[in-house]
Parts: C-alpha cells; structure tokens; sequence
C-alpha cells in the first residue's frame, strides 16, 4: 500500500504543475511583462555604463547619476536598480506575480501602478529623508510593485478562498511571505535603526493589502 502512495503524489503534483502552466500561459499580463521589458531595458544601459565609465559598480553609477545628474533621473527610479541581485529578484517576483493583473480592467491595472509605484518610491525616500544621517539619499527599484501584488494577492485570496485557481494560490503564498518579511523588518528596526526600515516594501504592500480588501470581480469574469 505504501508504495502506490509514491506514482499518486507524483501525479497530483504533474496535474498541479500542468494546471498552474495553462492557467499562467492564459493569463492576462501582457502590461506587467512590459514594466519588466522597460526594467530590463534600463538595467542593460545602467551595466553599459559601468563597462564605459570609470564607475566600479551598478550602484556607485546610479549614485552618481542622482548626485551628480540631471534631475530627470527621477523619473526613471521605478525601473533603475543598485546591481544585478537587486534587479533579479525583483523580475522574478514581478514574473511569478504577473498574472495578478489579469483580475484588473486595464485602465485599473494602469493606476494600481501608478499608486503603487509611486506611492512605494515616496515612502521609501521619505523614511530615509527623515533618518539618514547622509545629506544626500535617493530611493528605486520596481519592488514597491511587486509587494503591492502581492499583497493584493494576500487579500484577494483570503477573502475568495474557496474559489482559488493554483495561479492565485501561489501568489497567496508569496503575499504571506512579503508580509512576514515587512514585518520583521518593522520589528526589528523600528525601535533602534528605524533608517533601515524599506519604506517602499511597507508602502507597496499596503497598497496591494487594500485594493485587494476592497476589489470586487470584474463582469463578464470569463477569466476569473
């Protein structure tokens, strides 16, 4: 009896496996996988730079395009990163994440963006405007994004739980982990170093927590 329980996991996890690949490849996300495309593109010219400049490092070129740069730079601070680590994982949760979007109509994913890009990017430099001992700060990256889905997944996923495809499964799970995350960050450096706190993650996630505690289906829901 034992044995045969071994073939059955197998197949339960290839039938889980298979669903979640057709649920993603059906999936609406095609605005995400741009915002990916831009941040990729971006970070291609930020490593061409290193290579022809006497910059050692992604993060000292960015430093000095803040410091030293025109102040249109700002405008480029969802999609710039401080090196290769950083840019990474944040793609790779914006990929995981992507197919949040397709519970949005397009013009609301649009502002979802909108408000949690910025809203992140204004968080995250306010905390280190207000903490930093460094006269001079700059806050960037997607990652406001990326907890801002997953926090909307969190939400989303516990309020319809019993209707739950893999694919929002999934990003649940990452939504619980972005949580604990935030909040160890909170926890442990409020107290005594509140500059180490990321503003941008607390933010975003916030953002993602309450449009997922207040998002209702779209009708028609074909691809609910």
């Amino acid at each position: 009896m034992e044995t045969d329980d071994v073939p059955e996991s197998a197949d339960d996890w290839n039938a889980f496996v298979s669903r979640l690949v057709a649920q993603y490849r059906a999936a609406h996300t095609s605005t995400t996988l741009a915002l990916v495309a831009l941040a990729s593109t971006v970070f291609a010219i930020q490593l061409a730079g290193v290579a022809l400049t006497p910059a050692d490092s992604v993060r000292q070129l960015t430093a000095y395009l803040y410091l030293g740069g025109d102040d249109a730079v700002y405008l480029l601070s969802l999609f710039l990163h401080r090196g290769p680590l950083h840019f990474l994982s944040n793609v790779v949760v914006l990929l995981v994440l992507a197919p949040q979007e397709r519970h949005f109509s397009p013009g609301g994913y649009w502002s979802f963006v909108a408000v949690a890009g910025v809203g992140s990017l204004a968080a995250g430099y306010a905390v280190l405007l207000a903490y930093s001992p460094e006269p001079n700060v700059a806050f960037y990256g997607i990652s406001g994004l990326g907890y801002a889905l997953a926090g909307f997944a969190l939400a989303r996923g516990l309020r319809f739980r019993r209707t739950l495809t893999e694919l929002d499964v999934v990003a649940a799970v990452v939504g619980v982990s972005s949580a604990v995350e935030v909040a160890a960050n909170l926890l442990v450096n409020l107290p005594t170093a509140p500059v180490a706190v990321n503003g941008g993650h607390l933010a975003g996630l916030l953002v993602g927590l309450a449009v997922g505690a207040v998002w209702r289906p779209r009708r028609p829901a074909a691809d609910q």
